[in-house]
């Protein structure tokens, strides 16, 4: 009865919570809390999915090497792997391996305390490497496709990645091919602290005996069998099933069943996902790999490797046994994907069909790989585990091992919060400040949110070459329930001094999970928004800076969107607090008790590329852009002889969009054939969709067009006949800048923000009131208005001098 009990107890989310995430909450405190236990390893594959590969091939040498007898040796695995992962361990006679469970207390107190620490993927975001852990990292394979920042449409995913790989004091690599595609594409120069080892991958060792693999023929009753391995790679990306290319790939195994002879076997390795979709009964000839063998000692028994793109063929190519790609969807497969080196550089042999892909495999190998195997598979060895393992934890070089440093050119590493990446001023006037500086002279770092970046891949690769980027993942570890109550608690008001009591550990640990100590020199938060990151830079022990974009008094009296407490402590504790505009001194310098770290740092001007965007073809972004007038409606708008006003800026109270709306209206009594167009990248609260609404009431609707989330507004701005901004404050209002350069007009009110700027440069300002607005509409209509007096490259020089001075 009780039993019964258990098991449905089991299945609640409550167990669920005690059993997994709890602990997980929890990890932080056995960080700070528990001692390293010298004698203490942990392994762990593919987040604890796999038993296969180095990870196997280590726990083999650390359960019958006696050097290791005194060590106590743990691997991950995922609750419903446990038997299999133990009945692995049986079968090869591999004793005193404690299995612990991903995300349990036991599997949190281990990673927390463990002294050595191995993965061939990478520990998940909270992970936190303390000082006096040693880890090395082995990834899993020499790469074909690109990895890293050369990832197409997952730029925004490589941080947990990079994360891991900075904090690693190893990184093995089976070759230098290898190790260079991996600290270019994960951007580690000057990053990663650790050595790179190119040494032979654990896993290959099984290739080196022979024997084997007639013991296992024997095993499995295949004697006069002439056997094949095929192992396709995954179709698909970073968690989506491409059905239609695995719809293929299920036809191709049908086929090939039909025309395979009794006396051959061709044994299948496929993504777990996919082998769901295979229906083994129904095939002869063709057999899943057996369970409770390791996957490359089984390949042993093969003669033969059938693979497409997948990175196993350089491994098994040690063999000195023939390859061959079956590479039916290769134009499907590489549409999306990029690769270090075509497929034709490679000696294997290319098929496309199943009799051809039957010719090969019943003909000898018919090509030379030597050259290949020289430069892949030279340092590939049969006890290379154990040399890995006294590199390890003996810290003994063995013969046939380089250590490399991961290259540090010792300049100042510059890293810099760009914030979501949202299409607004900030995002663009940090992009031009990037393009505007040397990469040659100091490191630049840009780091943002992972799930933001993931929405802005477009952003990600606008920024220039030769800066890395990083994008933030994971949550933020607290040792307790109760702090991480107050950290819940603090975004309804509770008093931030009250939580720095709290939470003051809590945020130096946070730094080491989020950079995994990454060496910063100095630390700019440029973005300007976002508690958790203000709060965060601050922390950094190097130069800090903060940028004041906006007037933020302004902002917490219109939006109500910041915390004072906040912008109190960020402005009274970064070294430097970045104003964009003389404007902005007055209201910021309320918040702190004095202004001597105040810096006026204007916003970068990237007027070449302003001159390019502007002279692009109009487009709306397929699927996104939402118009309340068709494209060719804006077109012929753009192309007739009517007088057209813009306004560009996202949808938000301040920007005052409703009140420039009914000032043209009452404009356009007098002035029927003008439009007014209004672009903004972003809405909050559904600003953009009441406009649409409330024009729909005015006289003026047919003249009024109201465009939401466009990447590239300049070529509108280009073909109009002003700009006008109208907002109730602003930090430096950069598109008045962007229409100056375009050759349009532009007006602005007289408020914090562009003030100075346009008084400064022969400017035309109004008040700020509807009648203010009014005048402006009317000045841009009658052609009234002159143009700014500023030498751009002047300005950009200046600014990028000011910005240099803080580092």
């Amino acid at each position: 009865m009780i039993q019964k009990y258990l098991r449905k107890f089991r299945k609640t989310r409550l167990y669920k919570y005690l059993r997994f995430k709890l602990p997980r909450a929890r990890y932080i405190k056995w960080v700070k809390k528990l001692k390293i236990d010298d004698k203490k390893i942990l392994l762990e594959s593919q987040h604890g999915t796999e038993i296969n590969g180095n990870m196997f091939y280590l726990i083999k040498e650390l359960a019958s090497n006696p050097e290791y007898k005194d060590y106590k040796i743990y691997m991950t695995c995922r609750v419903g792997n446990r038997r299999k992962f133990k009945d692995t361990f049986e079968k090869y006679g591999i004793k005193n391996v404690n299995l612990v469970v991903m995300y349990t207390y036991e599997y949190m107190t281990t990673l927390a305390s463990a002294k050595y620490l191995f993965n061939d993927n990478t520990f998940l975001p909270y992970f936190i490497k303390k000082e006096g852990q040693v880890y090395l990292n082995t990834w899993h394979g020499t790469p074909l496709k690109t990895l890293g920042k050369g990832i197409k449409n997952a730029m925004h995913s490589i941080g947990n990645a990079q994360k891991n790989f900075i904090c690693a004091d190893y990184l093995l690599y089976p070759n230098k091919y290898t190790m260079d595609h991996m600290v270019e594409d994960y951007m580690l120069e000057n990053l990663a602290k650790g050595k790179c080892v190119v040494s032979g991958y654990p896993r290959n060792s099984a290739f080196f005996d022979q024997k084997r693999g007639e013991q296992i023929v024997k095993e499995l009753e295949l004697q006069g069998k002439h056997i094949y391995v095929y192992m396709p790679t995954w179709r698909g990306s970073l968690g989506n099933f491409d059905n239609k290319a695995n719809t293929y790939l299920k036809y191709y195994l049908y086929e090939l069943d039909k025309r395979l002879r009794d006396d051959e076997t061709v044994f299948l390795n496929l993504h777990p996902i996919a082998t769901k979709d295979v229906d083994f009964s129904t095939l002869e000839h063709i057999r899943k790999f057996p369970d409770g063998y390791e996957t490359y000692d089984f390949m042993n028994c093969a003669e033969c490797l059938v693979t497409d793109y997948s990175s196993v063929f350089y491994d098994y190519a040690i063999t000195r046994k023939k390859c061959i790609l079956f590479t039916f969807d290769e134009e499907d497969y590489f549409a999306d994907r990029g690769v270090y080196r075509p497929l034709s550089d490679l000696p294997f042999p290319k098929v496309k069909d199943v009799d051809s892909l039957l010719d090969e495999m019943r003909s000898p190998k018919n090509y030379d790989d030597s050259e290949f195997l020289r430069e892949y598979c030279s340092y590939d060895c049969p006890d290379a585990s154990n040399k890995i393992l006294k590199l390890v934890i003996s810290g003994k070089k063995s013969d046939n091992m380089e250590e490399i440093k991961v290259p540090d050119n010792g300049k100042k590493n510059v890293l810099i919060y760009l914030g979501n990446l949202d299409q607004n001023g900030i995002t663009t006037s940090g992009l031009n400040l990037l393009n505007n500086l040397d990469p040659t002279e100091n490191n630049y770092i840009v780091c943002f949110p992972s799930d933001k970046g993931k929405l802005h891949q477009d952003t990600i690769a606008k920024i220039p070459d030769g800066i890395k980027y990083f994008p933030l993942q994971g949550y933020m570890n607290t040792a307790t329930v109760k702090r991480k109550l107050w950290l819940g608690f603090y975004k309804k008001r509770v008093p931030l001094a009250l939580l720095k009591h709290i939470m003051k550990s809590e945020w130096k640990y946070e730094l080491e999970r989020m950079f995994g100590g990454m060496r910063v020199d100095s630390a700019i938060q440029f973005n300007g928004y976002e508690t958790k990151l203000l709060i965060m830079f601050a922390q950094f022990d190097c130069n800090t800076t903060v940028y004041v974009h906006n007037d933020m008094i302004g902002e917490i009296n219109l939006k109500g969107n910041q915390r004072k407490s906040v912008l109190k402590y960020a402005y009274n504790n970064y070294d430097n607090v970045a104003i964009v505009t003389e404007d902005l001194r007055e209201p910021t310098s309320k918040f702190v008790r004095r202004t001597e770290h105040f810096k006026v740092l204007p916003n970068v001007i990237d007027y070449e590329t302003i001159v390019k965007r502007g002279n692009a073809r109009l487009a709306f972004d397929e699927g996104v852009t939402q118009c309340n007038r068709s494209f060719e409606e804006l077109s012929s708008i753009l192309d007739g002889d009517s007088k057209v006003v813009v306004n560009i800026g996202r949808y938000s109270p301040e920007k005052a969009q409703r009140r420039m709306i009914d000032a043209f209206n009452k404009v356009w009594q007098e002035n029927k054939d003008a439009y007014f167009v209004i672009i903004g990248g972003i809405q909050r609260d559904g600003l953009y969709d009441e406009l649409c609404e409330y024009v729909q009431t005015l006289p003026c609707k047919d003249n009024v067009v109201l465009i939401l989330s466009m990447t590239n507004p300049l070529p509108i701005l280009k073909a109009a006949d002003g700009f006008i901004l109208a907002s109730e404050y602003e930090g430096f209002g950069l598109v008045l800048v962007e229409a100056d350069i375009l050759g349009v007009p532009v007006v602005s009110t007289d408020v914090t923000g562009p003030s100075l700027f346009m008084k400064n440069n022969n400017g035309t300002l109004v008040d700020n009131s509807f009648d203010g607005v009014e005048k402006g509409f009317r000045l841009l209509l009658d052609g009234k208005v002159s143009p700014l007096t500023v030498d751009y490259k002047k300005y950009n020089e200046d600014a990028v001098k000011r910005f240099k001075s803080l580092i």
